[in-house]
């Protein structure tokens, strides 16, 4: 699954299909020490903050965050993705990308301690309002296939409050 998220993120990346926001919302918070923020992005329908009602109480949650409000770079993007099952979080991953790709180099949270708090998924008709933050260690993984080293790891300390829009297949 986590070969799929990246070549799905890296799509949407290179495809460049958020290119000019119509709507812009914010994540914010510390990354290695520093103060960010990343944009979501809409721009014709195109999100970058989704969700897909998998049935029977269960939805995945994809939220791509840009430093550039154009959204035309995905270097320093953070991307969140969480699967729920009965309105509770079953998995999660979150990445910084710090390449020009949604490939390795990443941080990533796999194998770490890195929390994430569910605050608030609310579904209306199209869109669902997602609250929450990310607090821990990412890890730094420099190829696939290769572990993620904690050891080479940053500190991430972020909230978010977004809209997401249902993704229909």
């Amino acid at each position: 699954m986590r070969q799929w998220r990246a070549i799905w993120l890296g799509t949407i990346l290179a495809a460049g299909l958020w290119s000019a926001p119509a709507m812009a919302e914010r994540l914010e918070g510390e990354l290695d020490g520093a103060e960010r923020e990343w944009f979501i992005l809409r721009e014709d329908g195109d999100a970058s903050a989704t969700f897909t009602d998998m049935g029977g109480g269960d939805f995945h949650i994809d939220i791509v965050g840009f430093v550039d409000p154009d959204g035309r770079r995905s270097r320093d993007s953070l991307s969140i993705s969480m699967a729920l099952k009965d309105g509770e979080v079953a998995h999660y991953d979150i990445l910084n990308l710090i390449g020009t790709s949604a490939m390795p180099p990443v941080y990533t949270s796999e194998g770490t301690d890195v929390r994430l708090i569910l605050d608030t998924f609310a579904v209306e008709g199209g869109v669902a309002r997602v609250v929450g933050n990310v607090k821990g260690t990412l890890a730094l993984q420099e190829a696939l296939g290769e572990e993620p080293n904690l050891e080479e790891g940053i500190e991430i300390a972020v909230t978010f409050d977004v809209t997401a829009s249902r993704i229909e297949y």
